[in-house]
């Protein structure tokens, strides 16, 4: 009964269109208020004690980098440079904007940030070049996926909290699933390119291959600085989180010069806007999860699955058709913190590495920044090209189709996230 009162009052409150950090934090609440043998100040403590963490430093860290990056002109240079190494392909344009929300994924680790910053340099380029607007515009808020995808990621940094495992060991793992999923968009972009060769226009020779590197080396620098100090040893993610903030800075004041320390600190400023829910919900969420487990949800939900599920390949299946149901309607961050306490026991119990899961988990509600009604992806991309809601998702089945090709392949072959991490 406390369980569902916990859950219904969440949903309740989420109905009354209540801000998702404070319902998950007042259903926290609901069933010690109730009679639950959950004391209120256990909840408050868990409110403190998961925000009193060192990993979970790196999550506002990359957020800031990330859009020192966009406005310091990194993510430009990014660009610049996948154009003119894969510029020329039939459909070279796109596929580019593929590879480099790959390339600011391994910056930024945000989904939404990496749509912000290669969508506003992106669309107006390919519809400019004879690409389809609502394709450009799909194309970028499916793609943009891959920055949760690709490490470093604030999702897997979220669920390496919640789960206590490596979150280095979740990078590796990630950079599989991300090769997986970026191949299979970029086939799209190259099957579009040559169906629509004809009034399509290459831009890969506006800018010579050898300038592009030159131009954008400090930008291609940092993620090897950021990713090949994590998996040398050199410091933690979090220690790198803090490093790429003070790279891109550098880079941006002194480099490139096209942000001052007026602008930056309003780049800092804004980006703490954005931060403090994410970390209020962070708070609360691991509250609830606390919670639902102290009322023994896991196993509750461990004994009903056991009744109608007898191979772990059938319970990824199930666990797979949840969260895609919970990334369209909640929040990725939240969703994490809420349901990794309640699933991953099962999962340990049907023999599932929890790595893997990790990574299943993050390429599902990667998928709910691309599905209304939440859709983050899609909002950033209404303001960006003022096309409307309904008009976006028209474009989305294919590429949509093939980001649930790449979630299947994740799951039932594990090896293409496991083999790294075993290596090392």
């Amino acid at each position: 009964m406390y369980p569902a009162l916990a859950l219904g009052s969440f949903i309740i409150l989420l109905f009354l269109t209540i801000p998702i950090a404070i319902a998950i934090g007042l259903a926290s609440f609901v069933p010690g208020w109730l009679g639950a043998p959950v004391n209120p100040s256990q909840v408050v403590r868990t409110i403190v004690t998961a925000l009193d963490s060192f990993p979970l430093l790196a999550v506002p860290l990359f957020m800031v980098a990330g859009d020192i990056m966009t406005a310091g002109g990194l993510a430009r240079r990014l660009f610049n440079f996948a154009d003119a190494l894969l510029g020329r392909l039939n459909g070279g344009l796109a596929i580019s904007t593929v590879a480099a929300c790959m390339l600011f994924g391994a910056i930024s680790g945000s989904s939404p940030a990496t749509v912000a910053a290669i969508g506003a340099m992106a669309i107006p380029l390919l519809t400019a070049n004879g690409y389809d607007k609502r394709f450009s515009t799909v194309l970028v808020v499916t793609s943009g996926t891959l920055g949760v995808i690709v490490p470093p990621s604030i999702p897997m940094i979220i669920y390496g909290m919640a789960a206590n495992v490596s979150v280095s060991e979740l990078f590796l793992a990630g950079i599989g699933p991300a090769m997986a999923i970026g191949g299979l968009l970029m086939a799209y972009a190259f099957w579009y390119g040559t169906r629509h060769k004809d009034r399509i226009r290459t831009t890969a020779g506006d800018v010579p291959f050898g300038q592009a590197i030159r131009s954008s080396f400090w930008a291609l620098l940092a993620p090897v600085v950021v990713l090949g100090g994590i998996y040398s040893g050199v410091f933690t993610p979090t220690e790198a989180a803090a490093i790429a903030v003070a790279y891109s800075a550098f880079v941006s004041l002194f480099v490139f010069r096209e942000l001052t320390f007026p602008e930056l600190i309003r780049v800092v400023g804004r980006t703490a806007l954005t931060i403090a829910p994410i970390l209020i919900i962070t708070g609360t969420g691991a509250a609830l999860g606390r919670v639902l487990n102290l009322l023994g949800v896991p196993v509750m939900l461990g004994d009903f699955v056991s009744t109608i599920v007898h191979e772990p390949l059938m319970l990824l299946l199930l666990v797979n058709a949840i969260l895609l149901l919970v990334g369209m309607v909640m929040e990725t961050l939240a969703a994490i913190i809420v349901l990794t306490p309640i699933l991953l026991p099962v999962m340990l119990l049907y023999g599932v590495d929890p790595i893997h899961f990790g990574i299943v988990m993050t390429v599902n509600l990667a998928i709910g920044f691309v599905t209304p009604p939440v859709g983050a992806n899609i909002f950033i991309a209404t303001q960006l090209t003022r096309l409307g809601l309904v008009e976006i998702c028209k474009g989305l089945p294919i590429p949509l189709t093939l980001l649930i090709i790449g979630l299947a392949i994740v799951t039932y072959i594990p090896a293409v996230a496991l083999w790294l991490p075993s290596m090392f």
